[in-house]
């Protein structure tokens, strides 16, 4: 095994032995008990996955082969966490599993980031004292306590209107950070607006892409009608397949333009909306979910409930390239029947 002596895995949080059966991630490198990778069905590093990074044992992993006693401090806020810990236990970060920034709080004084860890410690308790007195009835900056990350604390356990954080980030797997951020929001303080650039370029694609397929065909079927004057339009401009009747006097005509402008405001509407509600939809839909997946597996094993909370959630590409497909194939669609009508007629 060699290298991942001393290491811990991901999944179950227990240190690699000699004679271990271990297999590693093909893309990030990190390593798992295979009976574990098998039950996760993919690699969980997410934070590896979406920074392109690659698994590193942690220092003096491989060299000792066993675990420090020593408690981790978060690098975000400075709690101390057991040795054991996989997440902080005051704000949810990850402390171990290829996590590649520096930790300022671990680090010895004198070290590369020793002065620099003491300095945010030093900051980190005048932050706690400031917080407590947000607590208290003294709302601290523009954006009060939402914006100050000493007023609250969040870990997996938190609860988030009903649910919590640890399943809604399971739920979400890819870029977890952006939409947690959003969820713990909507559900602390209220609101439904944010902004989803994806959901506003291309509002099918993205809703089948989250597996939210009923508001993907709903956005699917109005983004064809919708584009269908676009679609003469450019047929007149020799951009796609000419329909028979389709001329640049056609186009230019008052009634033609008219519907073209009333189409395209209405098709920027409807992407606005998306926009700025898609996170609220997702958040939604994630609660929805995760508390019918608990409610039908109640007393059940609880690592398969995660998992059931992953394989729920999570992005789906076969889906995406479905909705891509049908698009393109609405837009020749179009173009076909206007041809057999003009032809007919």
């Amino acid at each position: 095994m060699g290298k991942y002596d001393g290491s811990k895995c991901l999944s179950c949080g227990e240190i690699f032995k000699a004679g271990d059966d271990v297999v590693v991630c093909p893309e990030c490198g990190t390593p798992y008990h295979r009976a574990c990778y098998e039950k996760e069905g993919r690699c969980i590093n997410t934070e590896l996955h979406e920074t392109g990074g690659t698994w590193q044992p942690e220092e003096g992993a491989a060299a000792g082969g066993e675990a420090s006693d020593e408690p981790i401090r978060c690098s975000r806020c400075g709690q101390e966490n057991p040795p054991t810990g996989l997440f902080c236990d005051r704000c949810g970060l990850p402390l171990r599993g290829g996590y590649t920034e520096p930790r300022p709080f671990n680090d010895q004084a004198g070290s590369r980031y020793g002065q620099q860890g003491w300095q945010q410690g030093q900051q980190g308790q005048q932050g706690q004292q400031q917080g407590q007195q947000w607590q208290q009835g003294q709302p601290r900056g523009m954006f009060g306590g939402f914006a100050d990350p000493n007023a609250m604390r969040f870990n997996q356990d938190s609860d988030i209107d009903g649910v919590k954080l640890g399943d809604l980030a399971r739920y979400v797997g890819k870029n977890q950070f952006s939409y947690l951020t959003n969820f713990i929001r909507f559900g602390k303080f209220g609101g439904k607006v944010s902004l989803n650039f994806s959901a506003f370029l291309f509002p099918q694609l993205y809703f089948f892409y989250r597996k939210m397929y009923f508001l993907g065909a709903i956005y699917l079927l109005l983004s064809s009608a919708l584009m269908v004057p676009t679609v003469l339009y450019l047929s007149a401009a020799g951009v796609l397949p000419s329909i028979s009747f389709v001329t640049e006097a056609y186009v230019t005509s008052n009634d033609f333009q008219m519907h073209l402008h009333l189409t395209s405001t209405l098709l920027m509407a409807s992407r606005c909306i998306s926009g700025v509600f898609a996170n609220y939809w997702y958040y939604r839909l994630a609660r929805k979910q995760i508390n019918a997946i608990r409610g039908e597996a109640a007393g059940a094993d609880e690592e398969q409930i995660r998992g059931t909370i992953s394989r729920r959630g999570g992005v789906s590409m076969a889906a995406f390239l479905l909705a891509a497909l049908v698009s393109y194939m609405l837009m020749i669609g179009v173009v076909f029947v206007m041809n057999r009508i003009t032809v007919a007629g």
